[in-house]
């Protein structure tokens, strides 16, 4: 028996919608009034039976038209949950116009047109008989991943805008009010290097029970407002604001390495940016944390993934000259009483070396190997001094990329063979001891 019902029902609901869609074209809904004049229309789905919703700020002064150059061959019906309960409309509400058929003062209830087998038809919402009022919004404290989203809680009354439709399934629907949560944060801009305001929304339809959004990362207030049809009315929105203390902690943090120029004979001192260099190797280390962070620790470990710390340090920003060759792990801890956040760098520092030419040529080629200089990496301790075959120091100097260009206290000496001493030691433990001699070429 109930199969031989889900059948005719379905026999029934497809004969409605031939019907409708048989229609004339210029045959249509239209309405006016309530408090604005101006109802919100809304299309529901075509499966309802329905040409529209029509919801009105109150239905003073209401108006619903069905627009139609054959006007006086249409009945109206009024219906409250379906066809089962229509009645039809009393032809003293009924005025006819050339173009149209017209209802005035209608109620809250489904009304339709019909004429011989063919329907059409709207249902009207009274939006001020249903109230929206939120009583509370208010975070989460206890949610689970409070450092990483954060959980709000709504609270209130949210009367459903309901109606019925005259086919399909279920019969009563509603039309979702929609609920808008807004507030400040910050977003880090990548460009400009620092965190910056940016507004944030976050739209929901239906009943509402909460939010679940990105936890902020300052303190904000958020505000929650509703809905559309309180928007399209002018009516002063509903509204509930509660303050947030943010918990969540983030960093940018960034490694720079101090620019220095590199010196023609210096070897493997790293491109620029890079986190591989020549000792003594120079970087600042930028914490860039949001306002919600309390304390930063910086760790240097002297291996990656080691857990014995060679350096701790708690200031936001700190810089740090490496002068041992190797690899080493810096890591940022930011963190409040409740959150944290992290960051790891990995440094490395190369091995050095010292290598010696035995002749150049001042004077004879113009900008080529014009001056004694050694070929280094890695070096943190140099000094070089340049004798000549009587024990004179022509020339001393404890930079490695300086070099002699063949002169005594500014005159060039003669041709012939000088002689170097030069001890340093690198960024690897290595001492260098080297002697030797130099021919200066003409």
């Amino acid at each position: 028996m109930h199969r031989k019902r889900s059948l005719k029902y379905l026999v029934f609901n497809l004969f409605f919608l031939f019907f409708i869609l048989s229609l004339p074209a210029d045959a249509a809904f239209t309405a006016s009034g309530g408090s604005n004049g101006r109802p919100y229309e809304y299309i529901p789905a075509a499966s309802t039976g329905l040409e529209k919703v029509y919801i009105f700020d109150g239905l003073q002064q209401a108006e619903l038209r069905f627009n139609t150059a054959d006007s006086s061959n249409w009945t109206w019906y009024r219906y409250q949950t379906g066809l089962e309960d229509a009645q039809a409309v009393p032809l003293t509400d009924i005025s006819l116009e050339s173009d149209a058929t017209v209802l005035k003062n209608p109620g809250a209830y489904g009304y339709y047109v019909s004429q011989g087998d063919q329907i059409k038809a709207v249902y009207i919402i009274d939006y001020s008989a249903h109230k929206l009022d939120y009583t509370k919004l208010e975070g989460v404290d206890n949610a689970e991943d409070i450092c990483s989203s954060l959980q709000l809680v709504v609270e209130g009354i949210q009367e459903d805008l309901s109606y019925y439709a005259l086919s399909g399934s279920p019969a009563r629907r509603t039309v979702d009010r929609i609920h808008s949560l807004t507030w400040t944060d910050l977003e880090w801009d990548e460009e400009k290097e620092q965190y910056l305001p940016v507004d944030k929304n976050s739209n929901k339809e239906g009943f509402l029970s909460g939010f679940i959004v990105d936890a902020p990362l300052q303190n904000t207030r958020f505000k929650l407002e509703g809905d559309q049809f309180a928007a399209h009315f002018g009516l002063s929105a509903k509204s509930i604001e509660t303050s947030y203390q943010a918990v969540r902690v983030s960093t940018h943090a960034k490694a720079v390495p101090e620019e220095r120029e590199q010196a023609d004979n210096e070897i493997g001192a790293g491109s620029a940016g890079s986190l591989t260099g020549s000792a003594p190797f120079k970087l600042d280390f930028y914490s860039n944390v949001n306002p919600a962070t309390r304390y930063t620790e910086w760790y240097i470990y002297t291996n990656p993934g080691s857990k014995e710390e060679y350096l701790r340090r708690t200031e936001t920003d700190i810089n740090y000259t490496f002068n041992q060759a190797g690899s080493f792990e810096v890591k940022l801890l930011a963190s409040n009483n409740i959150c944290k956040d992290s960051a790891t760098f990995t440094v490395r520092v190369t091995e050095s070396s010292l290598d010696c030419p035995n002749f150049f040529s001042p004077r004879s080629t113009p900008g080529d190997n014009d001056e004694f200089k050694v070929a280094y990496k890695s070096l943190i301790k140099f000094h070089g001094r340049i004798l000549n075959r009587w024990g004179n120091v022509l020339f001393e100097w404890t930079d490695p990329s300086l070099g002699w260009d063949g002169t005594f206290k500014g005159k060039p000496v003669s041709p012939g063979v000088y002689f170097y001493i030069i001890s340093a030691t690198g960024s690897d433990g290595i001492e260098y001891r080297k002697k030797g001699d130099i021919n200066l070429l003409e």
